[in-house]
């Protein structure tokens, strides 16, 4: 009986690594990142997973010491099927680690769905060593686009999925990162074509796999199997259309990346005026060319 569970792990593993190479956008996602993070085989890393294994498997592929975080139950044991391994459960916001543990914290697409987000950052500033970095890979939020209303409408932007929010736009980020961290880089890919399309795709998965299909549950059984299958073979037929979309970077990135360095933590406040406004205040409630709000 034994044996069989072990087989079955592993043709569950297998096909999940096979559904990975026919997606356009993980596999893109995947190459994004890794080109953020070059060498890291001097480190010690730290994941915060949304339950993506494979991506988990193949980061730990690059080199390094590497620990993985997940801040749901359901995503730490999609991750722990994945890797074999017993996954860090994130509770109340709170990494379990020592402080300057880390010279590399990778949070991918995680974030969003993390309640107090600015407050979690913080505690990824705190185990990260002096000179560390952090990686983001998070949806860009973009309300008023095709493919947001398109997911909306669908059922498949990420709040209906269960996250916090739909994403974040690159100023957002820069807010939860600027009292910790350098201000970062933003990388922006993934065209709207390509996300509008792969909106229709989620809708027609979810009459497959109602939950996300890269999501194993603890005990994955013979009919994953099966709907893993024939999601391969739909897979197979989109991906050439995917993949010619994915080729128009020149329209908005749907996808955003910031790879920042860590520094020491001092809160950046806006400037005040003797009054107590802020410029932007100020600036609002006078006319251009004017000293005084004539």
């Amino acid at each position: 009986m034994e044996e069989m569970d072990n087989n079955l792990d592993a043709e569950v593993r297998l096909w999940q690594e096979k559904l990975f190479k026919r997606s356009v956008r993980r596999t893109r996602k995947l190459a994004k990142i890794e080109e953020l993070l070059g060498n890291t085989g001097n480190l010690q890393c730290l994941e915060i997973s949304s339950g993506d294994g494979v991506i988990s498997a193949h980061l730990r592929s690059l080199g390094g010491r590497w620990k993985t975080a997940a801040s749901t139950k359901t995503a730490a044991d999609s991750v722990g099927y994945n890797l074999n391994e017993a996954i860090v459960l994130i509770e109340n916001g709170k990494l379990p680690f020592d402080d300057q543990t880390f010279g590399m914290v990778v949070i991918v697409d995680a974030l969003k769905g993390i309640a107090g987000d600015q407050d979690f950052i913080r505690e990824c500033h705190r185990v990260l060593t002096s000179n560390g970095w952090v990686v983001i890979s998070e949806e860009c939020r973009r309300p008023i686009s095709l493919t947001a209303l398109l997911q909306k409408l669908l059922g498949v932007s990420p709040v209906a999925k269960g996250q916090k929010r739909n994403g974040y736009t690159g100023g957002e980020l820069y807010n939860i990162l600027k009292d910790g961290f350098d201000v970062p880089e933003t990388i922006l890919y993934s065209n709207g074509l390509l996300e509008s399309v792969a909106a229709l795709g989620e809708a027609l998965q979810k009459l497959i796999i109602p939950e996300h299909y890269w999501m194993i549950r603890a005990k994955a059984g013979q009919e994953e199997l099966y709907r893993y299958q024939r999601l391969h073979m739909l897979a197979g037929i989109a991906y050439p259309l995917l993949w010619i979309l994915s080729k128009f970077d020149v329209l908005l990135g749907h996808k955003l990346l910031v790879k920042s360095r860590r520094r020491l933590w001092r809160p950046r406040r806006q400037p005040k005026l003797i009054d107590g406004r802020s410029i932007a205040e100020a600036a609002i409630n006078t006319k251009i060319g004017t000293a005084a709000p004539f």
